[in-house]
C-alpha cells in the first residue's frame, strides 16, 4: 500500500511569498502555470470581445487576471498553507510576520476598488461593497473554529458567487473576478489546513 504524504509544518530556505517557502518543483509549476492560464483564457476573451478599453486598461486587466487566478491556486498549495499558517521563523525577515497576518493580506487586496474605479462607468458601489464583504469574510473565517473553517469559507464563496451573478452587476469583462478572488483569499489564504509533503521531498 502506498504511504500517505507526511504532514510537515517545518520549512527553511529563501522567503517566497508567492508559492510559499520551500515549495516543491511541482507546487511552483502549478502556481505559476495557473497565472499563465488565467492570462491566456481571460486575455483571449478580452481580445475576442474587443472592449472599448485603452491599451493600459487591457494591460492592467491581464495583470489582475494573472494575480487573482494564479493566486487562487498558489494559496491552496501545501507550501503556502505551511508558510502562511506558521509563526515567524528565526531565519525570516520581520516583514514576513506582517505578510502572515490574514487580515492584512486581505486588506492589501484592493483589487475590487481598482476594478470599480478603472473599469466601471456606473459607480463605486461594486468596489466598495465587495472590498468590505471580503474583509468581513476573512474576519469570519479566522474567528471560526478550525474544524468548521473549510465549510464556512465555502458557504461564503457560494454566497458571493450567487450575489455576484444575480444581484450586484459586475463591470463588463470582470464577471469572473469576485468568485475567483474569494476562492483565493477566503479559502486559499485564510483556511488553515494540514500541509502535506511527499516523502521524497522531505528534507527538513
Amino acid at each position: 500500500m502506498e504511504r500517505s504524504p507526511d504532514i510537515i509544518w517545518a520549512y527553511r530556505g529563501k522567503t517566497d511569498l508567492a508559492v510559499g517557502t520551500q515549495a516543491t518543483t511541482i507546487e511552483k509549476i502549478l502556481g505559476w502555470t495557473a497565472g499563465f492560464i488565467g492570462v491566456v483564457l481571460i486575455g483571449f476573451f478580452y481580445w475576442k470581445n474587443d472592449f472599448d478599453w485603452t491599451i493600459w486598461q487591457y494591460i492592467l486587466a491581464v495583470i489582475i487576471a494573472y494575480d487573482i487566478v494564479g493566486g487562487a491556486v498558489a494559496n491552496s498549495l501545501n507550501s503556502c498553507k505551511r508558510f502562511y499558517h506558521s509563526s515567524l521563523q528565526t531565519f525570516e525577515p520581520n516583514y514576513v510576520k506582517l505578510a502572515k497576518n490574514h487580515l492584512f493580506f486581505s486588506i492589501i487586496h484592493i483589487h475590487p476598488l481598482i476594478v470599480s474605479l478603472i473599469f466601471s462607468s456606473a459607480s463605486w458601489f461594486y468596489g466598495v461593497f465587495w472590498y468590505l464583504i471580503l474583509q468581513i469574510s476573512v474576519l469570519t473565517v479566522t474567528n471560526t473554529p478550525l474544524y468548521l473553517q473549510r465549510p464556512v469559507s465555502m458557504l461564503i464563496i457560494v454566497t458571493a458567487l450567487l450575489i455576484n451573478g444575480y444581484f450586484v452587476s459586475s463591470p463588463t469583462g470582470f464577471e469572473w473576478f469576485v468568485p475567483v478572488l474569494f476562492i483565493k483569499i477566503v479559502y486559499g489564504h485564510t483556511v488553515k489546513e494540514e500541509p502535506y509533503r511527499p516523502e521524497t521531498e522531505k528534507n527538513i
